[in-house]
């Protein structure tokens, strides 16, 4: 049987029985991602749906500049949202100028993934926001963001947030745990080393968001909403953790528990 007989079939099979089917997933191609996927020459989003896909979901792609109608279409079919790192947030988004330090933005970007959010909201999706996407997330909650954590943030303790590409260090750092949030009550610990490639946070929080970790020098490195729904961000990348840190795949299996409505497994 060829791989292409064998994905129809299975296709065929999740059309006929969809209660067997996983959580279905949105996961959000830019304009320069998008043709290298199609064409299938990369996918710049690999570990993100490794990380869904292992965890027993269904990625749902979408491409930034689809026509409306087939975005309306997938998000029909949605169980939760999921919003990939990426560039910086559009200032313009939470009214404040563009700072010197801002790198690239793209606000119809911006605009698309604030519509899989507003989808969510109105039918009460769980969300999962990584780096961009926690910040897009908190953007959309009506807060602000640090536009550049080493010229805007001041602090006693010095932590670094980003390095340089060809940089031999090791690039984490520690957060705390905030006890009494979902984020600690699922890790089960205080304190824990998270991978760092940023050089934006959250700044002024968002309605109804709870801050659930910081770095020792204050900077925000998590969040989630207030309430049952499952809805954190969290600005480092798990999906990058994941094999050297195994016990990171909880956020991804709790992620998925909610998509379902199940409890999770660990």
């Amino acid at each position: 049987m060829t791989r292409r007989t064998f994905l129809i079939l299975a296709l065929a099979f999740l059309v006929l029985f969809p209660a067997w089917a996983g959580p279905r997933v949105s996961l959000v191609y830019t304009t320069e991602q998008t043709e290298p996927f199609k064409a299938g020459e990369r996918d710049a989003r690999a570990q993100y749906r490794s990380a869904i896909e292992e965890n027993g979901g269904v990625i749902v792609e979408f491409f930034q500049g689809e026509p409306e109608e087939e975005t309306a279409r997938k998000l029909a079919k949605l169980d939760a949202v999921m919003l990939p790192g990426g560039i910086d947030v559009d200032p313009k988004f939470y009214d404040e100028p563009h700072h010197e330090k801002l790198e690239k933005i793209d606000a119809e970007l911006d605009e698309f993934e604030f519509t899989l959010l507003r989808y969510a909201d109105a039918h009460g999706l769980p969300i999962l926001g990584i780096c961009r996407g926690e910040q897009v997330m908190n953007v959309h909650y009506g807060g602000s963001l640090i536009q550049d954590i080493p010229s805007q943030h001041r602090s006693e303790v010095t932590v670094k947030h980003r390095y340089p590409r060809t940089s031999p260090e090791r690039k984490e750092h520690l957060i705390r745990l905030v006890p009494g949030t979902r984020l600690h009550a699922l890790f089960e610990k205080d304190e824990m080393m998270v991978n760092t490639y940023h050089h934006q946070a959250v700044k002024r929080l968002g309605e109804g968001l709870l801050v659930s970790a910081r770095a020792e020098d204050g900077i925000i490195e998590a969040i989630e909403l207030e309430g049952d729904r499952f809805v954190v961000g969290v600005q480092f990348h798990p999906e990058r953790m994941r094999k050297e840190h195994p016990e990171i795949n909880r956020l991804f299996e709790a992620f998925r528990a909610a998509a379902k409505k199940e409890q999770p497994t660990h």
